[in-house]
């Protein structure tokens, strides 16, 4: 991984906070209302931080944010470089004002205003921060940023992936452990290799899918514990670099090479393979879905009018024809003739382009698929069915293989190994 000077500064800036904080809550007493207690003393960075922590946005929001914990917790005020601390066992209510941050405490009444920044530590083991109908582990920090706050969850690496694997593996058993394992050293290696990521953001991942979903302490299930405390610090390296770990849920027979579903250089550890049909029990292994000609019509012209910013008649649909397909099986070359003129659609852009009807919000489940084109006695085109296998982009790990091959025996290094071509699986911390 690279380590700029400013990413170096952000570290010990986060880690100062930490230790300056966990210091603060020693002496800090428990009463029913808000309180002030004096400065504390900034102390430098001892060496019991070690596992990396994950700093999360939640979310961005210009509404009031109800926030507390399940026991007591404190509150840091930070506005001018200057420093107070307060604490409550009540929730608080945080409000972006002028660009700066409000505190008001459960009786509505001004705490603190005119804020830089807040930081929620919740007090006492076992104690969780609770907000938007959630509970976090790790503290909870906002900033203003505009007219909106920014809800940062600082969280301990492990910690972060209590929440992200439950919701990205599913509801597993125990004899399905192996794969929930490889989960969590493939969610592991992901955030661990998109630390830093948002230059100059006060984040390192979002809790979408935009990196991984992310659910907190809510999330968590005992099995995906064990699995995430039996690989503590572990993680996937190719030529002692972190891999970019992508992941899907279902390949639909075989994985493909990176190069050839996204417009990205080609990596020797992101190639096709053979699935050995150990995704075969995925409901989404076969799936199709029918589009009445003017219902496909509809969406290609949706689809580049948000992408060319203007409407856009294409014209009666006569033809769909795959010009090339990709190692794993998957259109990497669709062609779209109209009465009007010929449209070309490629590699994993496809799914935006050609979406479901099934459900409207949603895109194709996979480039992987089979044309069947009804026509009636003028050779018009009535209906288009897309007859497909797999759901997801197709590049790295297939979880539901992953689970399929757990099922039959195979250890979580020989499923990452399988994946991820000429990889190495090392312990980091």
């Amino acid at each position: 991984m690279t380590h700029h000077e400013n990413d170096k500064i952000s570290i010990r800036r986060m880690s100062r906070l930490l230790v300056r904080l966990l210091s603060g809550l020693i002496l800090l007493v428990l009463v029913w209302s808000c309180g002030t207690v004096p400065g504390l003393q900034e102390e430098s960075v001892t060496s019991f931080i070690r596992v990396p922590f994950v700093r999360v946005l939640l979310t961005e929001s210009a509404e009031d944010l109800k926030i507390g914990s399940e026991g007591s917790f404190a509150i840091e005020c930070l506005r001018d470089g200057q420093q107070e601390v307060f604490y409550s066992s009540q929730p608080v209510t945080i409000q972006c004002v002028g660009y700066h941050l409000t505190v008001r405490n459960h009786q509505g009444d001004i705490v603190r205003q005119a804020l830089d920044e807040v930081n929620i530590i919740p007090r006492g083991v076992g104690n969780r921060v609770k907000f938007d109908k959630r509970r976090y582990r790790g503290i909870m920090r906002l900033l203003p940023r505009g007219e909106v706050v920014r809800v940062i969850n600082i969280v301990y690496m492990e910690d972060y992936l209590r929440g992200v694997v439950p919701p990205e593996i599913g509801a597993r058993t125990e004899y399905e452990l192996e794969a929930v394992k490889a989960q969590a050293i493939a969610a592991r290696t992901y955030a661990m290799a998109h630390l830093k990521q948002y230059a100059g953001e006060p984040y390192d991942v979002k809790s979408s899918i935009m990196d991984q979903v992310y659910d907190g302490a809510s999330g968590e299930n005992k099995l995906a514990n064990k699995a995430i405390d039996q690989t503590a610090g572990r993680v996937i390296m190719y030529q002692d670099e972190l891999i970019n770990a992508y992941f899907h849920s279902t390949c639909g027979g075989r994985t493909d090479d990176i190069a050839d579903v996204w417009d990205r250089k080609d990596i020797p550890y992101l190639k096709s393979v053979d699935d050995q049909e150990a995704c075969s029990w995925s409901k989404y292994y076969n799936w199709s879905e029918t589009f009445t000609e003017q219902q496909l019509r509809g969406r290609i012209e949706q689809y580049l009018a948000s992408d060319r910013g203007r409407d856009l008649r294409i014209g009666q649909i006569t033809d769909l024809s795959i010009v090339d397909r990709t190692a794993g099986g998957r259109v990497r070359k669709l062609l779209v003739r109209t009465d009007l003129d010929v449209f070309s659609f490629q590699k994993d852009r496809i799914r935006w382009v050609i979406g479901r009807t099934s459900n409207p919000d949603l895109i194709l489940p996979s480039d992987r698929f089979d044309l069947d084109i009804e026509r009636d006695s003028g050779q018009n085109i009535v209906r288009v069915t897309f007859q497909g296998q797999g759901y997801g982009h197709g590049v790295g790990m297939c979880q539901c293989g992953a689970i399929g091959h757990s099922r039959n025996g195979w250890s979580c290094d020989s499923i990452l190994t399988h994946y991820y071509t000429a990889v190495d699986i090392k312990k980091l911390y």
